[in-house]
Protein backbone atom coordinates (compact mmCIF):
# COMPACT_ATOMS: atom_id res chain seq x y z
CA UNK A 1 0.00 0.00 0.00
CA UNK A 2 1.57 3.10 -1.07
CA UNK A 3 1.80 5.18 1.97
CA UNK A 4 0.29 8.94 1.42
CA UNK A 5 2.63 11.46 0.90
CA UNK A 6 3.59 13.58 4.05
CA UNK A 7 3.03 17.56 3.63
CA UNK A 8 5.75 19.08 2.88
CA UNK A 9 4.27 22.88 2.06
CA UNK A 10 5.88 25.25 3.76
CA UNK A 11 3.78 27.11 6.17
CA UNK A 12 6.10 29.79 7.61
CA UNK A 13 5.54 31.98 10.55
CA UNK A 14 8.72 33.74 9.97
CA UNK A 15 8.47 37.14 8.35
CA UNK A 16 9.26 37.03 3.92
CA UNK A 17 12.04 40.12 4.39
CA UNK A 18 12.54 42.21 7.28
CA UNK A 19 14.17 45.56 6.56
CA UNK A 20 17.99 43.98 6.96
CA UNK A 21 16.93 42.10 4.34
CA UNK A 22 16.42 44.61 2.03
CA UNK A 23 19.29 45.09 -0.46
CA UNK A 24 19.83 45.94 -3.70
CA UNK A 25 20.88 42.56 -4.59
CA UNK A 26 17.94 41.22 -2.54
CA UNK A 27 15.18 43.81 -4.64
CA UNK A 28 17.49 42.51 -8.39
CA UNK A 29 15.93 38.99 -7.70
CA UNK A 30 12.73 39.88 -7.51
CA UNK A 31 10.19 40.27 -9.98
CA UNK A 32 9.09 43.90 -11.45
CA UNK A 33 5.79 44.21 -9.92
CA UNK A 34 3.51 46.29 -6.93
CA UNK A 35 5.09 43.82 -4.81
CA UNK A 36 8.60 45.24 -5.51
CA UNK A 37 8.02 48.78 -5.78
CA UNK A 38 6.62 48.41 -2.04
CA UNK A 39 10.26 46.89 -1.23
CA UNK A 40 11.78 49.69 -2.95
CA UNK A 41 9.63 52.44 -1.56
CA UNK A 42 10.84 50.72 1.77
CA UNK A 43 14.19 50.30 0.82
CA UNK A 44 14.75 54.26 -0.11
CA UNK A 45 14.01 54.82 3.33
CA UNK A 46 16.87 52.81 4.48
CA UNK A 47 20.43 54.81 5.36
CA UNK A 48 21.71 54.79 1.76
CA UNK A 49 23.70 56.61 -0.68
CA UNK A 50 22.75 58.40 -3.80
CA UNK A 51 24.09 55.99 -6.36
CA UNK A 52 22.07 52.99 -3.95
CA UNK A 53 19.05 55.10 -4.63
CA UNK A 54 19.43 55.54 -8.40
CA UNK A 55 20.04 52.00 -9.27
CA UNK A 56 16.70 51.31 -6.75
CA UNK A 57 14.55 53.51 -8.66
CA UNK A 58 15.87 52.00 -11.93
CA UNK A 59 14.01 48.93 -10.94
CA UNK A 60 10.40 50.24 -10.29
CA UNK A 61 7.78 49.45 -12.34
CA UNK A 62 5.02 51.51 -11.66
CA UNK A 63 6.51 54.98 -10.55
CA UNK A 64 4.73 56.99 -8.77
CA UNK A 65 4.83 59.70 -5.79
CA UNK A 66 5.47 57.84 -3.05
CA UNK A 67 8.16 56.44 -4.70
CA UNK A 68 9.93 59.78 -6.18
CA UNK A 69 9.69 61.89 -2.83
CA UNK A 70 11.80 59.52 -0.84
CA UNK A 71 14.37 58.66 -4.05
CA UNK A 72 14.56 62.61 -4.26
CA UNK A 73 15.39 62.74 -0.47
CA UNK A 74 18.47 60.32 -0.68
CA UNK A 75 19.43 62.08 -3.95
CA UNK A 76 21.96 64.44 -4.29
CA UNK A 77 20.08 66.16 -6.95
CA UNK A 78 19.29 69.83 -6.41
CA UNK A 79 17.15 70.42 -9.51
CA UNK A 80 14.63 67.56 -7.89
CA UNK A 81 15.20 68.70 -4.68
CA UNK A 82 13.54 72.05 -5.91
CA UNK A 83 10.81 70.46 -7.46
CA UNK A 84 9.75 68.07 -4.53
CA UNK A 85 9.60 71.93 -2.73
CA UNK A 86 7.04 73.13 -5.51
CA UNK A 87 4.93 69.93 -5.76
CA UNK A 88 4.68 69.84 -2.12
CA UNK A 89 4.70 73.27 -1.29
CA UNK A 90 1.83 75.52 -0.11
CA UNK A 91 0.61 78.14 -2.00
CA UNK A 92 1.80 81.54 -0.07
CA UNK A 93 5.39 79.70 -0.43
CA UNK A 94 4.30 79.06 -4.32
CA UNK A 95 3.53 82.51 -5.26
CA UNK A 96 6.89 84.03 -4.66
CA UNK A 97 8.48 81.27 -6.48
CA UNK A 98 9.50 80.94 -10.29
CA UNK A 99 7.16 79.85 -13.18
CA UNK A 100 8.14 76.23 -13.49
CA UNK A 101 7.35 75.72 -9.71
CA UNK A 102 3.83 77.53 -9.99
CA UNK A 103 2.77 75.63 -12.90
CA UNK A 104 4.24 72.53 -10.94
CA UNK A 105 2.64 72.91 -7.70
CA UNK A 106 -0.40 75.24 -7.92
CA UNK A 107 -3.98 72.96 -8.41
CA UNK A 108 -6.68 74.52 -10.08
CA UNK A 109 -8.16 73.88 -7.26
CA UNK A 110 -5.82 75.53 -4.68
CA UNK A 111 -5.78 78.36 -7.37
CA UNK A 112 -9.68 78.97 -7.21
CA UNK A 113 -8.87 80.40 -3.58
CA UNK A 114 -6.30 82.97 -4.42
CA UNK A 115 -7.52 86.34 -4.90
CA UNK A 116 -7.86 88.73 -7.79
CA UNK A 117 -4.96 90.41 -7.02
CA UNK A 118 -2.83 87.08 -6.79
CA UNK A 119 -4.21 85.54 -9.97
CA UNK A 120 -2.78 87.97 -12.20
CA UNK A 121 0.45 88.14 -10.20
CA UNK A 122 0.56 84.17 -11.00
CA UNK A 123 -0.66 84.74 -14.46
CA UNK A 124 2.22 87.37 -15.20
CA UNK A 125 4.79 85.03 -14.23
CA UNK A 126 3.89 81.53 -16.04
CA UNK A 127 2.36 83.03 -19.13
CA UNK A 128 5.01 83.36 -21.08
CA UNK A 129 6.57 79.58 -21.04
CA UNK A 130 3.13 78.15 -19.55
CA UNK A 131 0.52 79.48 -22.08
CA UNK A 132 -1.73 75.81 -21.10
CA UNK A 133 -1.55 76.48 -17.50
CA UNK A 134 -2.08 80.39 -17.80
CA UNK A 135 -5.31 80.09 -20.19
CA UNK A 136 -6.99 77.77 -17.18
CA UNK A 137 -6.22 80.57 -14.68
CA UNK A 138 -7.17 83.30 -16.99
CA UNK A 139 -11.03 81.78 -16.79
CA UNK A 140 -10.64 81.75 -13.08
CA UNK A 141 -9.75 85.63 -13.25
CA UNK A 142 -12.50 86.43 -15.35
CA UNK A 143 -15.41 88.90 -14.91
CA UNK A 144 -17.88 85.62 -15.76
CA UNK A 145 -16.15 82.26 -15.18
CA UNK A 146 -18.80 80.44 -17.63
CA UNK A 147 -18.24 82.18 -20.18
CA UNK A 148 -14.90 82.34 -20.55
CA UNK A 149 -14.65 78.63 -20.55
CA UNK A 150 -17.79 78.15 -22.59
CA UNK A 151 -15.65 79.83 -25.27
CA UNK A 152 -11.95 77.96 -23.96
CA UNK A 153 -10.81 75.01 -26.27
CA UNK A 154 -11.49 71.68 -24.85
CA UNK A 155 -8.56 71.38 -22.97
CA UNK A 156 -8.57 74.09 -21.17
CA UNK A 157 -12.34 73.15 -19.79
CA UNK A 158 -11.75 69.86 -19.10
CA UNK A 159 -8.71 71.17 -16.77
CA UNK A 160 -10.77 73.78 -15.24
CA UNK A 161 -14.04 72.19 -14.53
CA UNK A 162 -13.00 68.52 -13.53
CA UNK A 163 -9.82 69.93 -11.06
CA UNK A 164 -12.16 73.58 -9.81
CA UNK A 165 -13.29 71.37 -7.03
CA UNK A 166 -16.96 71.03 -5.81
CA UNK A 167 -18.07 74.76 -4.10
CA UNK A 168 -16.46 76.70 -7.29
CA UNK A 169 -17.67 74.44 -10.08
CA UNK A 170 -21.54 74.75 -8.24
CA UNK A 171 -20.83 78.75 -7.76
CA UNK A 172 -20.18 79.21 -11.70
CA UNK A 173 -20.65 76.47 -13.51
CA UNK A 174 -24.34 75.41 -12.70
CA UNK A 175 -25.69 76.63 -16.08
CA UNK A 176 -27.88 75.43 -18.78
CA UNK A 177 -24.73 74.12 -21.18
CA UNK A 178 -25.37 74.92 -24.71
CA UNK A 179 -26.12 72.18 -27.23
CA UNK A 180 -22.85 73.85 -29.41
CA UNK A 181 -20.67 73.52 -26.10
CA UNK A 182 -21.63 69.88 -25.61
CA UNK A 183 -21.38 68.95 -29.15
CA UNK A 184 -17.70 69.94 -28.68
CA UNK A 185 -16.76 68.22 -25.46
CA UNK A 186 -18.32 64.90 -26.20
CA UNK A 187 -15.97 62.93 -28.07
CA UNK A 188 -13.14 63.90 -25.30
CA UNK A 189 -11.96 61.07 -22.75
CA UNK A 190 -12.94 63.19 -20.12
CA UNK A 191 -16.58 63.75 -20.81
CA UNK A 192 -17.32 61.08 -18.71
CA UNK A 193 -15.79 62.89 -15.59
CA UNK A 194 -17.61 65.87 -16.57
CA UNK A 195 -20.61 64.22 -16.46
CA UNK A 196 -20.21 62.46 -13.32
CA UNK A 197 -19.27 65.46 -11.77
CA UNK A 198 -22.41 67.17 -12.67
CA UNK A 199 -25.04 64.20 -12.12
CA UNK A 200 -23.31 63.38 -8.74
CA UNK A 201 -23.51 66.57 -7.41
CA UNK A 202 -27.21 67.85 -5.74
CA UNK A 203 -26.87 71.32 -6.43
CA UNK A 204 -25.55 71.32 -10.05
CA UNK A 205 -29.28 70.66 -11.32
CA UNK A 206 -29.32 73.21 -14.39
CA UNK A 207 -26.53 71.49 -15.89
CA UNK A 208 -28.09 68.29 -14.92
CA UNK A 209 -31.42 69.48 -17.54
CA UNK A 210 -28.97 70.25 -20.43
CA UNK A 211 -27.75 66.82 -20.33
CA UNK A 212 -31.47 65.26 -20.64
CA UNK A 213 -31.50 64.71 -24.12
CA UNK A 214 -27.86 64.36 -25.11
CA UNK A 215 -27.61 61.67 -27.82
CA UNK A 216 -25.39 58.86 -26.37
CA UNK A 217 -25.04 56.69 -29.32
CA UNK A 218 -21.25 57.41 -29.53
CA UNK A 219 -20.57 58.09 -25.89
CA UNK A 220 -19.37 54.73 -23.86
CA UNK A 221 -20.95 52.87 -20.94
CA UNK A 222 -20.13 54.74 -17.88
CA UNK A 223 -21.61 58.04 -19.39
CA UNK A 224 -24.20 56.66 -20.40
CA UNK A 225 -25.41 55.20 -17.80
CA UNK A 226 -24.57 58.47 -15.51
CA UNK A 227 -27.15 60.24 -18.12
CA UNK A 228 -29.73 57.52 -17.16
CA UNK A 229 -29.43 58.10 -13.35
CA UNK A 230 -30.32 61.72 -14.40
CA UNK A 231 -32.82 61.31 -16.23
CA UNK A 232 -34.38 58.94 -13.12
CA UNK A 233 -33.01 61.52 -10.80
CA UNK A 234 -35.37 64.39 -13.11
CA UNK A 235 -38.37 62.31 -13.30
CA UNK A 236 -37.92 61.70 -16.63
CA UNK A 237 -38.73 58.07 -16.60
CA UNK A 238 -39.04 57.50 -20.63
CA UNK A 239 -35.76 59.26 -21.38
CA UNK A 240 -34.00 57.01 -18.43
CA UNK A 241 -35.65 53.76 -19.91
CA UNK A 242 -33.68 55.17 -23.77
CA UNK A 243 -30.47 55.49 -21.91
CA UNK A 244 -30.20 52.14 -19.90
CA UNK A 245 -31.35 49.83 -23.36
CA UNK A 246 -27.87 51.94 -25.01
CA UNK A 247 -26.07 51.14 -21.98
CA UNK A 248 -26.84 47.72 -21.57
CA UNK A 249 -25.99 47.47 -25.24
CA UNK A 250 -22.14 48.96 -24.15
CA UNK A 251 -22.04 47.08 -21.10
CA UNK A 252 -18.81 44.33 -20.95
CA UNK A 253 -19.55 43.10 -17.23
CA UNK A 254 -21.77 41.07 -15.98
CA UNK A 255 -23.23 43.38 -12.88
CA UNK A 256 -22.64 46.52 -15.14
CA UNK A 257 -25.69 44.12 -17.01
CA UNK A 258 -27.36 43.73 -13.87
CA UNK A 259 -27.55 46.72 -12.60
CA UNK A 260 -28.68 47.60 -16.02
CA UNK A 261 -31.60 45.52 -15.48
CA UNK A 262 -32.37 46.54 -12.00
CA UNK A 263 -33.11 49.77 -13.09
CA UNK A 264 -35.00 49.05 -15.98
CA UNK A 265 -37.29 46.74 -13.22
CA UNK A 266 -38.24 49.96 -11.18
CA UNK A 267 -38.88 52.31 -13.42
CA UNK A 268 -41.49 49.53 -15.81
CA UNK A 269 -42.29 46.57 -13.00
CA UNK A 270 -41.86 44.95 -15.98
CA UNK A 271 -41.46 41.33 -14.19
CA UNK A 272 -38.88 39.63 -17.18
CA UNK A 273 -36.45 42.22 -15.69
CA UNK A 274 -36.90 40.55 -12.65
CA UNK A 275 -36.69 36.98 -14.28
CA UNK A 276 -33.74 38.14 -15.95
CA UNK A 277 -31.89 39.00 -13.29
CA UNK A 278 -32.90 35.60 -11.32
CA UNK A 279 -31.49 33.37 -13.60
CA UNK A 280 -27.58 36.10 -13.92
CA UNK A 281 -25.03 33.87 -12.56
CA UNK A 282 -23.46 36.91 -10.79
CA UNK A 283 -23.74 37.60 -7.59
CA UNK A 284 -24.75 40.71 -6.71
CA UNK A 285 -27.16 42.90 -4.85
CA UNK A 286 -29.44 43.36 -7.63
CA UNK A 287 -29.70 39.16 -8.31
CA UNK A 288 -29.95 38.87 -4.80
CA UNK A 289 -32.83 41.76 -4.43
CA UNK A 290 -34.77 39.19 -7.63
CA UNK A 291 -34.02 36.47 -6.17
CA UNK A 292 -35.62 37.51 -2.48
CA UNK A 293 -38.51 38.59 -4.56
CA UNK A 294 -39.40 35.65 -6.89
CA UNK A 295 -38.36 33.52 -3.63
CA UNK A 296 -36.02 31.68 -5.54
CA UNK A 297 -32.88 30.49 -4.23
CA UNK A 298 -29.68 32.85 -5.36
CA UNK A 299 -27.52 30.43 -8.01
CA UNK A 300 -23.58 29.83 -7.89
CA UNK A 301 -22.79 30.70 -4.07
CA UNK A 302 -20.71 27.92 -2.46
CA UNK A 303 -19.32 28.07 1.53
CA UNK A 304 -16.78 25.40 1.15
CA UNK A 305 -13.92 23.80 -0.43
CA UNK A 306 -12.82 20.31 -0.03
CA UNK A 307 -8.87 20.69 0.50
CA UNK A 308 -6.73 17.73 -0.13
CA UNK A 309 -4.43 17.06 3.75
CA UNK A 310 -1.63 15.88 1.81
CA UNK A 311 0.70 17.61 -0.67
CA UNK A 312 4.15 17.24 -2.12
CA UNK A 313 4.72 21.19 -3.04
CA UNK A 314 6.24 23.74 -1.18
CA UNK A 315 4.33 27.13 -1.10
CA UNK A 316 5.81 29.72 1.09
CA UNK A 317 2.54 31.89 1.97
CA UNK A 318 4.80 34.75 3.69
CA UNK A 319 6.27 35.60 0.35
CA UNK A 320 4.40 38.36 -1.61
CA UNK A 321 6.23 37.29 -5.04
CA UNK A 322 5.37 33.74 -4.96
CA UNK A 323 1.28 34.91 -5.36
CA UNK A 324 2.37 36.70 -8.31
CA UNK A 325 3.28 33.82 -9.99
CA UNK A 326 0.37 32.09 -9.15
CA UNK A 327 -1.70 35.29 -10.12
CA UNK A 328 0.35 35.03 -13.49
CA UNK A 329 -0.07 30.92 -13.62
CA UNK A 330 -3.19 31.13 -13.37
CA UNK A 331 -4.78 33.51 -16.54
CA UNK A 332 -5.07 30.27 -18.34
CA UNK A 333 -6.43 27.32 -16.32
CA UNK A 334 -7.39 23.65 -17.73
CA UNK A 335 -7.59 20.69 -15.04
CA UNK A 336 -3.88 19.32 -14.95
CA UNK A 337 -2.96 23.29 -13.19
CA UNK A 338 -6.40 23.08 -11.02
CA UNK A 339 -5.15 20.07 -9.64
CA UNK A 340 -1.90 21.52 -8.95
CA UNK A 341 -3.08 23.62 -6.88
CA UNK A 342 -5.16 21.56 -5.40
CA UNK A 343 -2.48 20.20 -4.15
CA UNK A 344 -0.64 22.82 -3.16
CA UNK A 345 -2.74 25.56 -1.29
CA UNK A 346 -4.34 22.80 1.11
CA UNK A 347 -4.33 24.53 4.50
CA UNK A 348 -6.53 27.15 6.20
CA UNK A 349 -4.28 29.81 5.46
CA UNK A 350 -4.00 28.79 1.57
CA UNK A 351 -8.08 28.12 1.28
CA UNK A 352 -8.67 31.88 -0.05
CA UNK A 353 -6.25 31.06 -2.65
CA UNK A 354 -7.62 27.76 -3.59
CA UNK A 355 -11.21 29.81 -3.61
CA UNK A 356 -9.39 32.47 -6.36
CA UNK A 357 -8.17 29.63 -8.30
CA UNK A 358 -11.35 27.50 -8.46
CA UNK A 359 -13.47 30.92 -9.00
CA UNK A 360 -10.94 31.50 -12.46
CA UNK A 361 -11.23 28.03 -13.58
CA UNK A 362 -14.86 28.02 -13.81
CA UNK A 363 -14.71 31.78 -15.69
CA UNK A 364 -16.54 33.05 -12.25
CA UNK A 365 -19.25 31.42 -12.47
CA UNK A 366 -19.23 29.97 -9.00
CA UNK A 367 -18.82 32.62 -6.10
CA UNK A 368 -17.03 31.00 -3.26
CA UNK A 369 -17.50 32.82 0.41
CA UNK A 370 -15.30 30.59 2.45
CA UNK A 371 -14.16 31.77 5.71
CA UNK A 372 -10.64 31.00 6.41
CA UNK A 373 -8.77 32.50 9.56
CA UNK A 374 -11.69 31.13 12.19
CA UNK A 375 -9.22 30.59 14.46
CA UNK A 376 -8.44 34.15 14.72
CA UNK A 377 -12.11 35.31 14.31
CA UNK A 378 -14.26 32.66 16.22
CA UNK A 379 -14.32 34.85 19.53
CA UNK A 380 -16.11 37.86 17.55
CA UNK A 381 -19.29 38.06 17.74
CA UNK A 382 -20.85 36.65 14.53
CA UNK A 383 -22.06 40.22 13.12
CA UNK A 384 -18.45 41.60 13.32
CA UNK A 385 -17.04 37.98 11.62
CA UNK A 386 -19.55 38.84 8.73
CA UNK A 387 -18.34 42.71 8.03
CA UNK A 388 -14.74 41.40 8.51
CA UNK A 389 -15.13 38.45 5.65
CA UNK A 390 -17.62 41.05 3.94
CA UNK A 391 -14.44 43.27 3.35
CA UNK A 392 -11.80 40.89 3.53
CA UNK A 393 -13.00 38.80 0.67
CA UNK A 394 -13.41 42.16 -1.50
CA UNK A 395 -9.77 43.53 -0.51
CA UNK A 396 -8.19 40.53 -1.34
CA UNK A 397 -9.69 37.91 -1.44
CA UNK A 398 -8.48 36.29 1.80
CA UNK A 399 -4.58 36.25 0.23
CA UNK A 400 -2.15 37.58 3.40
CA UNK A 401 0.36 38.92 1.46
CA UNK A 402 -1.56 40.91 -1.20
CA UNK A 403 0.05 44.38 -1.73
CA UNK A 404 -1.73 47.16 -3.75
CA UNK A 405 -0.56 50.01 -5.90
CA UNK A 406 -1.25 52.41 -3.28
CA UNK A 407 1.00 50.01 -0.76
CA UNK A 408 -2.25 48.38 1.03
CA UNK A 409 -1.08 45.28 3.00
CA UNK A 410 -2.40 42.13 3.59
CA UNK A 411 -5.69 40.06 3.79
CA UNK A 412 -7.62 43.73 5.16
CA UNK A 413 -5.26 45.92 2.79
CA UNK A 414 -4.26 48.18 5.33
CA UNK A 415 -2.11 51.51 4.11
CA UNK A 416 1.04 51.61 6.17
CA UNK A 417 0.24 54.94 7.84
CA UNK A 418 -3.29 53.14 9.15
CA UNK A 419 -1.35 50.37 10.53
CA UNK A 420 1.33 52.78 11.44
CA UNK A 421 -1.23 54.59 13.47
CA UNK A 422 -3.18 51.59 14.80
CA UNK A 423 0.09 50.10 16.56
CA UNK A 424 0.50 53.23 18.57
CA UNK A 425 -2.86 53.04 19.73
CA UNK A 426 -3.18 49.18 20.88
CA UNK A 427 0.65 50.79 22.45
CA UNK A 428 2.63 48.08 20.88
CA UNK A 429 5.88 47.71 18.43
CA UNK A 430 5.35 48.72 15.08
CA UNK A 431 6.11 45.77 12.56
CA UNK A 432 5.29 46.59 9.46
CA UNK A 433 5.99 43.35 7.52
CA UNK A 434 3.52 41.69 10.23
CA UNK A 435 0.86 42.93 8.35
CA UNK A 436 1.23 40.12 5.75
CA UNK A 437 0.98 37.66 8.63
CA UNK A 438 -3.06 37.16 8.79
CA UNK A 439 -3.26 36.82 12.42
CA UNK A 440 -2.04 40.47 12.95
CA UNK A 441 -3.50 42.36 10.01
CA UNK A 442 -6.84 40.97 10.91
CA UNK A 443 -6.45 41.96 14.17
CA UNK A 444 -5.75 45.49 13.01
CA UNK A 445 -8.97 45.36 10.85
CA UNK A 446 -11.04 44.96 13.53
CA UNK A 447 -9.35 47.49 16.10
CA UNK A 448 -10.47 49.67 12.54
CA UNK A 449 -13.52 48.60 12.45
CA UNK A 450 -14.16 49.65 16.30
CA UNK A 451 -13.61 53.20 15.26
CA UNK A 452 -16.21 53.09 12.28
CA UNK A 453 -18.94 51.01 13.63
CA UNK A 454 -19.29 53.51 16.68
CA UNK A 455 -19.25 56.52 14.16
CA UNK A 456 -21.28 54.57 11.35
CA UNK A 457 -24.79 52.60 11.88
CA UNK A 458 -24.94 50.56 8.30
CA UNK A 459 -22.22 48.18 7.54
CA UNK A 460 -22.71 50.04 3.48
CA UNK A 461 -21.24 53.37 5.19
CA UNK A 462 -19.05 51.23 6.97
CA UNK A 463 -17.72 49.93 3.79
CA UNK A 464 -17.59 53.25 1.71
CA UNK A 465 -15.62 54.73 5.06
CA UNK A 466 -13.18 51.25 4.96
CA UNK A 467 -12.54 52.26 1.40
CA UNK A 468 -12.69 56.37 0.98
CA UNK A 469 -12.76 57.35 4.75
CA UNK A 470 -14.44 58.03 7.31
CA UNK A 471 -13.80 61.83 6.27
CA UNK A 472 -15.47 61.52 2.59
CA UNK A 473 -18.21 59.16 4.45
CA UNK A 474 -19.30 62.02 6.71
CA UNK A 475 -19.39 64.35 3.96
CA UNK A 476 -21.26 62.36 2.42
CA UNK A 477 -23.95 61.62 4.74
CA UNK A 478 -24.29 65.46 5.82
CA UNK A 479 -24.64 66.76 2.10
CA UNK A 480 -27.93 64.64 2.23
CA UNK A 481 -27.70 61.39 0.66
CA UNK A 482 -29.38 58.39 1.63
CA UNK A 483 -32.37 60.21 2.77
CA UNK A 484 -36.17 59.73 1.82
CA UNK A 485 -37.19 58.84 -1.97
CA UNK A 486 -39.03 56.75 -3.98
CA UNK A 487 -35.71 55.15 -5.42
CA UNK A 488 -33.90 54.87 -2.29
CA UNK A 489 -31.51 54.01 -0.84
CA UNK A 490 -30.38 52.85 -4.49
CA UNK A 491 -30.25 56.22 -6.32
CA UNK A 492 -28.01 57.03 -3.58
CA UNK A 493 -25.67 54.44 -3.98
CA UNK A 494 -25.29 54.89 -8.01
CA UNK A 495 -24.44 58.57 -7.18
CA UNK A 496 -21.28 58.63 -5.26
CA UNK A 497 -18.65 60.42 -6.72
CA UNK A 498 -16.14 58.00 -6.77
CA UNK A 499 -15.94 55.09 -8.75
CA UNK A 500 -14.16 52.77 -6.88
CA UNK A 501 -16.22 53.61 -3.43
CA UNK A 502 -19.71 53.44 -5.21
CA UNK A 503 -18.49 49.55 -6.67
CA UNK A 504 -16.80 48.69 -3.33
CA UNK A 505 -19.59 49.39 -1.24
CA UNK A 506 -21.75 47.57 -3.60
CA UNK A 507 -19.52 44.42 -3.48
CA UNK A 508 -19.62 44.72 0.18
CA UNK A 509 -22.77 44.90 0.87
CA UNK A 510 -23.62 41.34 -1.25
CA UNK A 511 -20.60 39.96 0.81
CA UNK A 512 -22.02 41.05 4.60
CA UNK A 513 -25.72 39.68 3.30
CA UNK A 514 -24.08 36.37 2.31
CA UNK A 515 -21.46 35.73 4.98
CA UNK A 516 -24.51 37.14 8.29
CA UNK A 517 -26.72 34.68 6.73
CA UNK A 518 -23.89 31.79 6.60
CA UNK A 519 -22.58 32.30 9.92
CA UNK A 520 -25.98 33.33 11.80
CA UNK A 521 -28.20 30.07 10.86
CA UNK A 522 -30.60 30.22 13.22
CA UNK A 523 -31.05 34.26 13.44
CA UNK A 524 -30.93 35.18 9.32
CA UNK A 525 -31.84 38.13 7.98
CA UNK A 526 -33.65 39.09 4.11
CA UNK A 527 -31.82 41.34 1.74
CA UNK A 528 -35.22 44.11 2.06
CA UNK A 529 -34.76 43.97 5.86
CA UNK A 530 -30.97 45.08 5.13
CA UNK A 531 -31.59 47.48 2.69
CA UNK A 532 -33.85 49.36 4.56
CA UNK A 533 -31.78 49.76 7.46
CA UNK A 534 -29.75 52.01 5.08
CA UNK A 535 -30.89 55.50 5.20
CA UNK A 536 -29.55 59.08 6.95
CA UNK A 537 -32.85 60.46 9.04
Amino acid sequence: MILKTIILILITTSIFATDDKITLDWLDKQPRSYAKDFYIWRYLDKDITPQQANEALGQVKYFNNKIFYRYITKSNDEVYKDYKSCLKGKTPFLLNKEDYCIEAGLSIYEATKLSKQNLQKVIKKTEKEYPKFTSKLEVLNSAIPFKTLEQSDSETFFGVFNECGGVYRVRNFNQFFPKSLIEKLKYEKEFDQTVKLIVTNPSMKKAQKSLLNLDASDLDFKTTFHLSINAIKHKKEKIALNYLELAFKKAYFKMEKDNITFWQYQLTKDKKYLEALADSWDVNIYTLYANERLKKEQKNIIYTLNQNKTSNTQYDISNPFQWLQVLDDTKKLDEKKLQKYQDTFVTDETLGHLAFVNERYYRYRNSYFVTPFQKYLKKLDKDRQALIYAIGRQESRFIPTSISSAYAMGTMQIMPFLSKAIAKQLNEPYDIDKQLEAKTNLRYADHHLDYLTKRLDNPLFVAYAYNGGIGFTTRLLKSGFFKKGKYEPYLSMELLPYDETKKYGKKVLANYFIYYNYLNKNKKINFQTLVNGIKNY
